[in-house]
């Protein structure tokens, strides 16, 4: 650390459902709902302002535009967690991201929001989360008690994932009784809302204070070392980069199964939306209930697995309910996978560098995703869904296979 001090890490709490656990929980359920809402509010409007030849194109755009700062900032903004306040950045993250939307909301009320607005609040949005995402990650293992670790992610889990059930289709009748301008002011008080409950909340950080501008150079290097010595960390990172780029596109393909498949509603793609989303928090509920697994390898690859042949026999569904029963059911393994690997990194990783290795992390598992959304936002213009489907399906089953070669990933 040369002549680099760090502060001593606050006294750990020893109950799970602590002050600042809980109002971490909380200000972000309130959040993820509004974010929800506007989910089906923001599609809804693309879909239903341009022909169907552009709405695929415009959407894989607007969330390409969403993740490219993730990708590009990611290893930069892990440095800054680490260096700075963790709690400043989540409470002005959060802040800003509300400020922006409710810009969106006077966009839309004054009809004046453009596609060259949506991209650049998208990006402006994911810019946000770069900075949001590896201090929320970095934090909760230092508010909650090590022998709770699985069970608050997986309640973490949970909330988001329940506010994804209701929301969706909450927003879809939003959407059609009050408007998106109603949708999209919603969704930026609740950013605001959950910014103010984070000002209360003790993120017991250990950092390191900087002394020199060279070293914020010499930290991005040695995060970026930690993950290539650690063998399980880079190739898990490698394949589910791939992954990713697979499962990107899944808004845009569910988006033009419901409206244009289907012939469909706002409401029912809600629905679509709401059940992945049940899949998810019952799968993260189950582990919150059940004891502690000492090998995850062959959950977290068998749970992947299953959802990349879901995936690849999704387009065949012949009807709302059949789609509805198989999205629940990739969202169940999703989420095993997802937080019992999150427990694997929280807790190999240090403190001091948990901020720069999950960016680093985030950052290869979001890279190839604004080219997925590009490129298949395109495909999906001249392409049948259920070709799409079957193609990245088999991909997420190659690629999750490719797990059990992962050097250390039969130990965890």
């Amino acid at each position: 650390m040369s002549n680099a001090t760090a502060s001593k890490i606050p006294e750990s709490p020893t109950k799970l459902f602590n002050k600042d656990f809980v109002l971490l929980w909380l200000g972000q359920i309130v959040s993820s709902m509004g974010n929800s809402f506007q989910y089906i509010a923001l599609m809804w409007w693309i879909l239903n302002k341009f022909p169907a030849a552009q709405s695929g194109v415009i959407m894989g755009w607007m969330f390409a535009f969403n993740m490219i700062p993730v990708a590009a900032l990611g290893p930069f903004a892990g440095v800054f967690v680490d260096r700075i306040s963790r709690k400043a950045i989540v409470v002005l993250s959060d802040a800003l991201r509300g400020i922006l939307i409710l810009w969106m909301a006077y966009l839309t009320y004054t009809n004046q929001l453009t596609v060259l607005w949506i991209y650049t609040i998208s990006a402006l949005m994911g810019t946000g989360a770069a900075f949001f995402r590896p201090s929320l990650q970095s934090t909760i293992p230092n508010i909650v008690p090590d022998k709770h670790l699985t069970r608050a992610n997986s309640l973490y889990q949970t909330g988001m994932q329940f506010t994804q059930i209701i929301g969706p289709a909450i927003g879809g009748v939003l959407v059609g009784f009050f408007g998106t301008f109603f949708v999209f002011a919603l969704n930026g008080t609740s950013f605001i809302i959950s910014a103010f409950t984070e000002i209360f909340i003790n993120f017991r950080q250990t950092f390191k204070k900087s002394e020199k501008v060279k070293s914020f150079f010499f930290d991005l290097k040695a995060g970026l070392k930690f993950v290539y010595a650690q063998k399980l960390i880079f190739w898990t990172m490698v394949i589910v980069s791939v992954i990713n780029f697979a499962f990107a596109p899944i808004d845009i393909l569910i988006a033009k199964q419901v409206k244009d498949i289907y012939n469909l509603g706002a409401l029912e793609l809600g629905y679509v939306v709401s059940a992945f989303a049940v899949g998810m928090m019952v799968g993260s509920a189950l582990l919150s209930i059940l004891p502690e697994f000492k090998k995850k390898h062959n959950i977290i690859i068998i749970s992947m697995l299953i959802s990349g042949l879901f995936f690849a026999i999704m387009g065949l569904a012949p009807t709302l309910i059949f789609f509805l029963i198989i999205a629940f059911l990739i969202g169940f393994n999703i989420s095993i996978a997802d937080v019992l690997f999150m427990v694997v990194l929280q807790r190999i990783v240090p403190d001091e560098k948990r901020g720069r290795v999950f960016s680093v992390v985030t950052t290869a598992a979001t890279v190839l995703q604004p080219l997925s959304l590009a490129v298949i936002g395109a495909i999906s213009a001249m392409m049948n869904n259920v070709m799409i489907f079957l193609v990245l399906g088999l991909m997420l089953v190659i690629s999750s296979s490719l797990m059990y070669f992962v050097p250390g990933m039969r130990e965890i």
